[in-house]
């Protein structure tokens, strides 16, 4: 099972002023939930106090009893927070989001979005709903909620797992989820009929573009990939800019690029498998 933890104020600042001046974006999310991190706001302030020009998003379930947390965050200057919920009744949300609490998610959506306003804040508040086969007939409803709290609304297509999308083939993934993919095809990324994705990809370009580092310093080509085994160096332990350029990341852009490559990473397989559809 894979460590779970905190990333520390201190590692952040560490990894960010190696790549201060590179950056355009950075999304302070992964596997986890943002807001139980206490340092989550002193990170925001940190960034925008020397790089006002880099965009911070923020993805939570926002399942939070403490609004002085929320209240923090929003002061922080993050440019976006998107909001998951995926129903817009209680029955339909928890099908997904089991062990979450609906009511809290809306009284806390609406103290955003009222906080907002009241301090004429330029933060973008999304409510982002993954359109599943069980709540596909709740989106007008849910749309109208959003308009009528304040938030912007955005429906998302869902996903296999993301780890399947890696190790298996597609058609074996979509088999096995076909009951969670919705019908409208235009908020399916998958042909149930056929079991592909209705886009295919020829390429990658995560591994040139951004890069992913988890709580405990462990760098990953991309956002898909968390466990031990795929990590391509540690930022407590080396330079960021020296694992960007080392074997691992040299053998994975490789693999990419020439389908003949014998496979040596994550990526290779992520590249015999297709790559990933979104």
């Amino acid at each position: 099972m894979q460590k779970k933890g905190f990333l520390e104020l201190s590692l952040f600042q560490h990894i960010f002023d190696q790549l201060a001046d590179s950056l355009q974006l950075i999304n302070l999310y992964n596997w986890g939930e943002p807001l139980l991190n206490k340092d989550l706001s002193r990170m925001i302030k940190y960034v925008k106090k020397k790089r006002s020009d880099i965009k911070i998003i923020i993805s939570t379930n926002l399942n939070i009893s403490d609004t002085s947390i929320l209240s923090d965050i929003m002061d922080s200057g993050g440019d976006e927070i998107i909001i998951s919920c995926d129903g817009a009744t209680e029955e339909t949300y928890l099908k997904y989001r089991a062990g979450g609490d609906f009511g809290m998610v809306m009284q806390n959506m609406q103290f955003m979005a009222d906080y907002k306003r009241r301090f004429q804040m330029n933060t973008d508040l999304i409510w982002k709903f993954l359109v599943f086969k069980h709540n596909e007939n709740e989106l007008e409803k849910a749309k109208a909620s959003a308009d009528k709290i304040g938030v912007q609304f955005r429906p998302g297509l869902m996903r296999i797992s993301m780890q399947d999308e890696i190790f298996k083939p597609r058609s074996e993934s979509i088999q096995k989820d076909r009951d969670w993919i919705p019908d409208n095809p235009l908020y399916s990324a998958y042909d149930k009929e056929n079991n592909v994705t209705k886009k295919t990809f020829k390429t990658c370009r995560k591994p040139w573009q951004e890069i992913s580092i988890n709580w405990e310093g462990k760098v990953f080509p991309c956002c898909a990939v968390y466990e031990d085994q795929y990590n391509f160096g540690n930022a407590q332990e080396e330079p960021v800019k020296d694992i960007w350029n080392n074997r691992m990341f040299d053998l994975a852009r490789r693999e990419i690029l020439y389908r003949k490559q014998s496979v040596s990473t994550v990526c290779g397989i992520c590249r015999n498998n297709g790559f990933m559809h979104i």
